[in-house]
């Protein structure tokens, strides 16, 4: 990496924290053996636990939209993913970061443009899309970049990030425009079906008229 793409990294990571901040709805990444110590840690905060999902892997803390907490056991993305929301959650939020560590979104970056590694790419672009409480040209680009990759495989990952940073940002507009072009560019029929699938479930949560295909 070059000092300008080192630059280049922190900005889109800065631009990512604060939109976060902006919203006060933050997500980081920790170590995946982290889980158990996560859950224990939030708990001793005098936090309630209020939920939990996926045969335990999704537990949620908090009754005040002011302080609360989700904690998932991301197996896939071999992390423990912590979505924190309301300006109450800061100190705790630090706190727990400060003990555990988290891999810093810069490095997802660098990750996730690095399309030469498919693999790799789509996997730090599935964690790209948990974070994004927001959309920016940043978050579009790198999306579009994905969509439009030689590898099928990485564009049929790209599609299950867009639409998951939509529900993530609550924000279906961006994520339509970038499948509806992909549509238009896609070869692969199967992959062409998933995409319309996509944009009908994102149509649905944006309250939009869903297209009826026979």
């Amino acid at each position: 990496m070059t000092k300008v793409d080192e630059a280049a990294l922190k900005k889109r990571a800065r631009a990512m924290l604060i939109a976060m901040t902006d919203r006060a709805h933050w997500v980081y990444a920790l170590p995946h053996e982290a889980f158990a110590d996560t859950c224990a840690f939030i708990l001793a905060q005098g936090l309630p636990q209020t939920e939990v999902g996926d045969e335990g892997r999704v537990v949620r803390y908090g009754e005040e939209e002011a302080c609360q907490f989700v904690v998932m056991d991301n197996a896939a993305l071999d992390a423990t993913l912590v979505d924190a929301s309301g300006e109450d959650s800061v100190d705790i939020l630090k706190a727990l970061l400060d003990q555990h560590g988290f891999l810093p979104q810069s490095v997802i970056w660098e990750t996730a443009l690095d399309v030469a590694q498919p693999k790799e790419a789509s996997f730090a672009l599935r964690m790209l899309a948990h974070m994004t409480v927001a959309w920016d040209a940043d978050i579009s680009d790198v999306f579009l970049l994905h969509l439009a990759s030689p590898d099928a495989v990485a564009r049929h990952e790209a599609v299950t990030a867009v639409t998951l940073a939509a529900m993530v940002a609550r924000d279906v507009e961006p994520a339509l425009l970038l499948l509806q072009e992909a549509k238009k560019r896609e070869k692969f029929p199967k992959l062409s079906e998933t995409i319309s699938e996509a944009i009908g479930v994102l149509r649905q949560l944006g309250g939009q008229p869903v297209e009826l295909v026979p």
